[in-house]
């Protein structure tokens, strides 16, 4: 999800959970593999409840639910329609499927609820299913997380594509036999992936914006 559909804001999630108190946020926030507690509730080794426990415990104070919300919240952008309508296209001859490393405060505060995208849909609007780290306790790039999808979603990497933005899951997602691309944060890669597995991009609905 993030960097590929979504925009991934490291410094604005560091600059948020500083102003709630955690001095040491830029130490536990990552791109693409958090540290501490933050790690943890990716991991799914905690919960929602005692990852906002912790972090109250952490800075010696409580923090309020609902700033961890906003603070986690802005790590992510909105992602853009014109991306959201190109997945809609393609599942009409394609299957989709996400494979994230993320939390249950995120997904349950903002992905899965309609205020996800502009057009009023969840995250689980545009995919066939969600693969959740915190659901599967493993996290990218861990091959485990990718077996475990292999394994239940009955798909073959050598006939599926993988899309992601961190260099080290592409690497694991190739040594399993995927197809793969690197997604650079923030850009437009529809044209790309368009080519790379053969439908005209005009077909995809992909019109430049």
């Amino acid at each position: 999800m993030g960097g590929v559909l979504t925009d991934v804001h490291r410094g604005r999630a560091i600059t948020a959970f500083k102003a709630i108190g955690v001095t040491d946020a830029d130490n536990l926030i990552d791109s693409y593999h958090h540290k501490g507690i933050f790690l943890d509730i990716e991991n799914g080794t905690i919960d929602t409840d005692t990852f906002c426990r912790l972090l109250s415990e952490h800075v010696g104070k409580e923090i309020p639910r609902h700033d961890i919300e906003l603070a986690w919240r802005s790590i992510v952008s909105d992602p853009p329609l014109y991306k959201l309508n190109y997945l809609e296209e393609l599942r009409k001859t394609h299957t989709l499927f996400l494979l994230s490393n993320n939390n249950p405060i995120l997904m349950d505060s903002w992905a899965f609820t309609n205020r996800f995208s502009a057009d009023g849909h969840p995250l689980t609007y545009y995919f066939d299913k969600l693969y959740l780290s915190y659901l599967m306790k493993c996290t990218k790039p861990d091959a485990l997380i990718f077996e475990e999808m292999i394994l239940d979603s009955g798909i073959k990497p050598q006939e599926s594509l993988f899309i992601d933005d961190g260099i080290h899951n592409i690497e694991t997602a190739g040594k399993l036999g995927f197809q793969t691309y690197l997604a650079k944060n923030g850009a437009d890669w529809r044209r790309d992936i368009s080519r790379i597995i053969g439908i005209p991009a005009d077909a995809a609905g992909v019109i430049d914006h």
